[in-house]
Protein backbone atom coordinates (compact mmCIF):
# COMPACT_ATOMS: atom_id res chain seq x y z
CA UNK A 1 0.00 0.00 0.00
CA UNK A 2 1.31 3.62 -1.03
CA UNK A 3 0.98 6.32 0.86
CA UNK A 4 -0.39 9.63 -0.09
CA UNK A 5 2.38 12.31 0.47
CA UNK A 6 1.84 15.32 2.41
CA UNK A 7 4.45 17.61 3.84
CA UNK A 8 4.08 20.73 6.35
CA UNK A 9 6.69 23.34 6.61
CA UNK A 10 6.24 25.56 9.72
CA UNK A 11 8.15 28.81 10.35
CA UNK A 12 7.79 31.38 13.11
CA UNK A 13 8.43 35.14 11.91
CA UNK A 14 10.00 38.21 13.00
CA UNK A 15 6.91 39.66 14.18
CA UNK A 16 4.98 36.36 16.13
CA UNK A 17 3.17 35.19 13.39
CA UNK A 18 3.34 31.84 11.92
CA UNK A 19 3.51 30.72 8.10
CA UNK A 20 2.90 27.21 7.24
CA UNK A 21 3.19 25.72 4.12
CA UNK A 22 1.20 22.34 2.87
CA UNK A 23 2.47 20.66 0.01
CA UNK A 24 0.95 17.59 -1.46
CA UNK A 25 -2.60 16.16 -1.09
CA UNK A 26 -5.23 16.77 1.55
CA UNK A 27 -7.23 13.72 1.60
CA UNK A 28 -8.89 11.27 4.50
CA UNK A 29 -5.43 9.73 5.03
CA UNK A 30 -3.28 13.04 4.61
CA UNK A 31 -5.66 15.43 7.06
CA UNK A 32 -5.57 12.38 9.76
CA UNK A 33 -1.78 12.17 9.56
CA UNK A 34 -0.73 15.92 9.39
CA UNK A 35 -3.47 17.02 11.92
CA UNK A 36 -1.85 16.98 14.83
CA UNK A 37 1.55 19.01 13.18
CA UNK A 38 -1.30 21.70 12.17
CA UNK A 39 -2.56 21.82 15.70
CA UNK A 40 0.70 22.10 17.30
CA UNK A 41 2.20 24.93 15.18
CA UNK A 42 -0.78 26.99 15.51
CA UNK A 43 -1.12 26.22 19.44
CA UNK A 44 2.17 28.05 19.33
CA UNK A 45 1.26 31.20 17.70
CA UNK A 46 -0.56 34.12 19.74
CA UNK A 47 -0.96 35.79 16.40
CA UNK A 48 -1.82 35.08 12.93
CA UNK A 49 -0.96 32.25 10.86
CA UNK A 50 -0.63 32.29 7.11
CA UNK A 51 -0.84 28.81 5.65
CA UNK A 52 0.19 28.85 2.30
CA UNK A 53 -1.39 26.31 -0.20
CA UNK A 54 0.38 26.88 -3.35
CA UNK A 55 2.19 23.38 -3.61
CA UNK A 56 -1.39 21.74 -2.60
CA UNK A 57 -2.60 19.19 -5.82
CA UNK A 58 -5.51 18.10 -4.13
CA UNK A 59 -8.26 18.56 -1.57
CA UNK A 60 -11.15 16.92 -0.64
CA UNK A 61 -14.09 17.37 1.87
CA UNK A 62 -11.39 15.70 4.63
CA UNK A 63 -8.87 18.74 4.19
CA UNK A 64 -11.68 21.25 3.58
CA UNK A 65 -12.86 20.26 7.54
CA UNK A 66 -9.14 20.06 8.91
CA UNK A 67 -9.18 23.88 7.51
CA UNK A 68 -12.22 24.71 9.51
CA UNK A 69 -11.05 23.19 12.52
CA UNK A 70 -8.08 24.69 12.11
CA UNK A 71 -9.67 27.97 11.79
CA UNK A 72 -11.76 27.46 15.05
CA UNK A 73 -8.37 26.85 16.87
CA UNK A 74 -7.02 29.75 15.65
CA UNK A 75 -9.84 32.20 16.34
CA UNK A 76 -10.03 30.48 20.06
CA UNK A 77 -6.11 31.16 20.38
CA UNK A 78 -6.70 34.31 19.59
CA UNK A 79 -5.39 34.55 16.19
CA UNK A 80 -6.50 34.88 12.48
CA UNK A 81 -5.97 32.53 9.60
CA UNK A 82 -5.46 32.97 6.21
CA UNK A 83 -4.95 30.92 2.89
CA UNK A 84 -2.59 32.02 0.43
CA UNK A 85 -1.35 31.01 -3.08
CA UNK A 86 -3.82 28.49 -3.21
CA UNK A 87 -4.25 27.23 -6.30
CA UNK A 88 -6.98 26.55 -9.25
CA UNK A 89 -8.22 22.95 -8.45
CA UNK A 90 -8.26 22.98 -4.77
CA UNK A 91 -9.40 27.04 -5.22
CA UNK A 92 -12.63 25.26 -6.99
CA UNK A 93 -13.38 23.26 -4.10
CA UNK A 94 -12.54 25.63 -1.38
CA UNK A 95 -15.26 28.63 -3.42
CA UNK A 96 -17.80 25.96 -4.18
CA UNK A 97 -18.31 24.85 -0.28
CA UNK A 98 -18.00 28.57 0.88
CA UNK A 99 -15.00 28.25 2.85
CA UNK A 100 -13.72 31.65 1.55
CA UNK A 101 -16.10 33.17 3.02
CA UNK A 102 -15.15 31.94 6.52
CA UNK A 103 -11.23 32.05 6.19
CA UNK A 104 -9.41 34.75 4.11
CA UNK A 105 -8.15 33.12 0.86
CA UNK A 106 -5.82 34.60 -1.87
CA UNK A 107 -6.10 32.63 -5.01
CA UNK A 108 -3.20 31.85 -7.69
Amino acid sequence: MTTTPITLTVQVQDDGSTALALAGELDLDTAARIEPDLMSATSRSGRDVVLDLADLTFCDTAGVELLLRLQRRCAAGGCRLSLCRVPRRPGRVLRVLGVDRAIPCTFG
